[in-house]
């Protein structure tokens, strides 16, 4: 009973939050791109994103970090609504 309830619990809690992630971004308060590493739901994070969610290469959250700073880089310089070319994430992303 414990279990089912906890297992519920975790699961309302991860409804919430998808939901609120993706009226964030549609507002444009953010972008959210979900990450997976080794084991993780693919599946769940799917469902907390607009974006197909990436899977990390080992745990290569450098990587990860560096392109995610040159991206925003690039952001910070654009004029509000202007859509702007990222920087492919080669040297971290697993396909």
């Amino acid at each position: 009973m414990v279990r089912h309830t906890v297992r519920s619990n975790k699961q309302y809690v991860l409804t919430q939050a998808a939901q609120r992630v993706k009226e964030e971004e549609t507002n444009k308060r953010v972008a959210f791109f979900a990450v997976g590493v080794e084991g993780a739901d693919m599946n769940q994070l799917q469902t907390m994103s607009m974006r197909s969610p990436i899977k990390l290469k080992g745990l290569n959250f450098r990587e990860m970090f560096v392109w995610l700073s040159a991206s925003m880089q690039r952001v910070s310089h654009s004029k509000p609504d202007e859509q702007v070319p990222l920087p492919p994430p080669a040297d971290w992303m697993a396909v």
